[in-house]
């Protein structure tokens, strides 16, 4: 294909050489300065068998400390087995602490005191004396003079760099390490550290605890003193004040006035009691109704009234059976029972009275018990600002009475717990030192694997070094990837007519105008590749591989005779990429039906990915399934999205040769509208457009004067069209001005070319 476009050609620019590294020839320098290599490894092999042979062996032993709480409920004191303290839990910090007392200059003096470290001339410098080198570094102020410090200073040092102690990572354990040129002494040493260790501890509780005691013994006596002047106040403002306390703790006032309550309450129910049953038995001798009342029934004389009442009702029924009522028997009986029935009535009023007279009686014993409760109100309220004050001086002598008992307590506990055997440390030795025989140091095999090692690889980076920079390792340079040879460049067929020069142009839209192309001679028409008939996705890429070497952009020539250069597509590719857009829609179309389109598509997308861009392909061609049938037969695609028959997910596809996805056509129902004419498919595409970097969108033989034109050329941002004809071609200038209206830049124009000139 010959193609042109937004500008006039890439022109060809040759890079000059450029040496690359050479392997091999690397290896020959390094081969030939192998004595380089050889000799400094072998000395260095030599000293340091020398080195670890004279080296005096050191030996390292370890003992391990676990730091816990020492404390049983049995040792622990009486507060904290009540829980009235928050012990604290052994955290990271604590061990890093007691990392710390491990290396204080107590313990070391302890250990150096009980090992006599000072009589040793591994720990003191003097005993050993200095060699030359070291008096004339002493002398020339290089080195320390140990003849400055103390034999105590002197063995302290040595000391520390002999000691390590470390917390055991991810635990609370603290490992405990000697050096020493003595396998005994090390092993003495690093347990006689666990043991200091131990000691310091104990020592430091049984100190705290003596202290405490101490302290504790003063303060309680002088809170038994204000103790005893607090009560003692209490006691003489109560006598002064008359505020003494009856039972269950009350003031007598307050028992009084208590007193006095209840009586009055006990006196106006006896009052309202008898008023109310004076009252009932009243209304009942007013009614002349039958008394019918407690009272009444329960009086001896009312009761023998009755009794007497009806032996005269007996009679008087027993007489008028035989007598009539003018009878004398008659009429006396009926006397009789009169007299009595007048003599209860007599005594009930009697009864009344006597319960008015009551009553009255309870009203005046209310009276007296009132007064009596006012003159004990007043004595209460007198005593209130008093009983105030006494609050006051009671409140303050609980206090210090309280203090004096907590002192107590703790004081008891101190004293209890003022013995070695009482005061547990809080570490216990689980592991301890013993005798190795392996020394620590030097460690002969590595030390002399590693020196001679590296000094071999230092050698090799040298003798590799010179052979770069003198250029030995460099093979002769050769052109730049994209510079083409001129004898390998694509020639065209010989008498071939040939585009004419075509000027440049310095617009943003820059195309052949139609005036110039209506004078350019046409190229003489080939075949055009057509879709093969496939079977499978990778017969259709083979196809689409070959078809593509005849894609390449149009460049201008000057000279009839100049064979016309071919650009491949990664030409193609930098010239869209000259926009500068982050995110690219390219729209490819044809003026003619075959595979051309596809094939531009194709390896525009691979192009792409191999860079490094997310890229996807989008399939609207409806007329050429070609670029669908990669993703397999009867693959989900955009139809089967908008027919809402699969997922976004399900019709997106891997190009089995490269990175790039694809997105085919889909399945089209019968009686289902074009894919074009769906709404949705904006959404579509503006979807892949969010997600990928580059979306090509294969539109095939799609006419401009058509609906579908003005949808598709929405969706994209540039375009590419692929003529078979020339470039004065009609419908290539149609393509190109109706993509122009449409406000797509820019728009590449690719024409084939014959295949004879591909093959050549």
């Amino acid at each position: 294909m010959r193609g042109f476009g937004g500008q006039q050609g890439t022109e060809e620019t040759g890079a000059p050489p450029r040496g690359e590294l050479d392997l091999g020839a690397l290896g020959q320098a390094i081969w030939a300065r192998r004595l380089w290599i050889a000799i400094p490894s072998a000395l260095a092999l030599a000293g340091s068998l020398v080195v670890v042979n004279m080296t005096t062996p050191t030996y390292r032993s370890e003992a391990r400390i676990l730091v816990e709480s020492g404390e049983n409920p049995y040792t622990r004191s009486e507060i904290d087995r009540n829980g009235a303290s928050d012990r604290t839990a052994v955290d990271q910090e604590a061990v890093l602490s007691q990392v710390q007392v491990l290396m204080s200059r107590d313990i070391e003096r302890s250990v150096a005191t009980q090992l006599e470290l000072g009589k040793r001339a591994e720990f003191d410098p003097v005993l050993r004396g200095f060699n030359p080198i070291k008096q004339a570094l002493i002398l020339a102020g290089l080195a320390e003079d140990p003849l400055r410090m103390t034999s105590e200073e002197r063995v302290m040092r040595s000391y520390f760099e002999k000691l390590t102690a470390y917390q055991v990572d991810k635990s609370r354990i603290i490992a405990v390490q000697f050096d020493s040129h003595d396998p005994q002494l090390a092993t003495q040493a690093a347990n006689a550290v666990a043991d200091r260790f131990l000691e310091a501890q104990q020592a430091n509780k049984r100190s705290q605890t003596r202290s405490a005691s101490q302290w504790l013994s003063g303060e309680i006596d002088g809170l038994r003193r204000k103790v005893e002047e607090a009560e003692g106040r209490v006691e003489s403002f109560r006598a002064r004040a008359n505020l003494f306390v009856g039972s269950n703790n009350t003031s007598l006032t307050a028992q009084q006035l208590a007193e006095v309550n209840s009586q009055i309450a006990t006196a106006r129910a006896q009052q309202t009691d008898a008023q109310t049953r004076s009252r009932l038995l009243r209304d009942f001798l007013r009614a002349g109704r039958p008394v019918e009342s407690g009272d009444v029934v329960n009086s001896e004389i009312i009761r023998r009234l009755n009794e007497q009442r009806a032996s005269v009702q007996v009679q008087l029924a027993e007489q008028s059976s035989t007598l009539g009522p003018r009878h004398p028997r008659i009429a006396e009986l009926r006397a009789q029972l009169g007299s009595l029935d007048a003599q209860v009535r007599t005594e009930a009023e009697k009864l009344v009275r006597v319960l008015e007279n009551d009553a009255r009686l309870a009203g005046a014993r209310v009276e007296s018990l009132g007064q009596t409760l006012d003159q004990v109100k007043r004595q209460a309220s007198e005593a209130s600002e008093q009983e105030v004050q006494l609050r006051v001086l009671e409140r303050e002598a609980k206090s210090h009475r309280d203090q004096l008992e907590g002192l107590l307590a703790r004081y008891r506990d101190a004293t209890a717990r003022d013995s070695l055997s009482a005061m547990p440390a809080d570490a216990r030795i689980v592991s301890r030192a013993t005798v190795s025989n392996v020394p620590a140091f030097p460690k002969k095999l590595p030390t002399i694997l590693i020196t001679t090692l590296g000094t071999m690889l230092l050698a090799i980076g040298c003798v590799a070094t010179g052979a770069l920079m003198s250029g030995a390792a460099q093979r002769p340079g050769r052109a730049e990837e994209g510079d083409t040879p001129p004898d390998e460049r694509m020639p065209v067929l010989e008498g071939e007519d040939r585009a004419p020069d075509l000027a440049p142009d310095h617009g943003p839209d820059p195309v052949v105008s139609p005036e110039s192309a209506a004078h350019e001679p046409a190229p003489r028409r080939v075949a055009s590749a057509e879709a093969p008939d496939v079977d499978d996705g990778k017969a259709f890429e083979a196809d689409l591989v070959e078809d593509l070497a005849g894609v390449a952009p149009l460049a201008p020539s000057v000279d009839p005779d100049e064979e016309a250069p071919a650009e491949s597509i990664n030409s193609l590719a930098a010239r869209l990429d000259a926009a500068g857009q982050p995110v690219r829609r390219t729209l490819v179309l044809a003026t003619g039906p075959g595979l051309a389109a596809t094939g531009v598509t194709l390896a525009l997308a691979r192009q792409f990915a191999a860079g490094g861009r997310r890229v996807v392909m989008v399939d609207l061609d409806g007329d050429n399934a070609a670029l669908s049938s990669l993703a397999g037969h009867g693959a989900p695609g955009l139809a089967d999205l908008l027919g809402e028959r699969a997922s976004f997910a399900e019709i997106i596809h891997r190009d089995p040769a490269s990175r790039a996805h694809l997105v085919p056509l889909g399945r089209r129902l019968a009686g289902s509208r074009d894919v074009t004419e769906d709404e949705r498919l904006s959404f579509a595409v503006g979807a892949l457009t969010r997600t990928y970097d580059v979306v090509l969108i294969l539109a095939g033989q799609l006419a401009v004067d058509g609906a579908a034109f003005s949808r598709i050329a929405a969706f994209a941002g540039d375009a590419v069209i692929i003529g078979d004809t020339s470039a004065s071609d009609p419908a290539v200038v149609a393509a190109y001005a109706a993509l122009d209206r449409e406000g797509l830049k820019p728009v590449t124009v690719m024409l084939t070319v014959p295949e004879a000139a591909v093959a050549a």
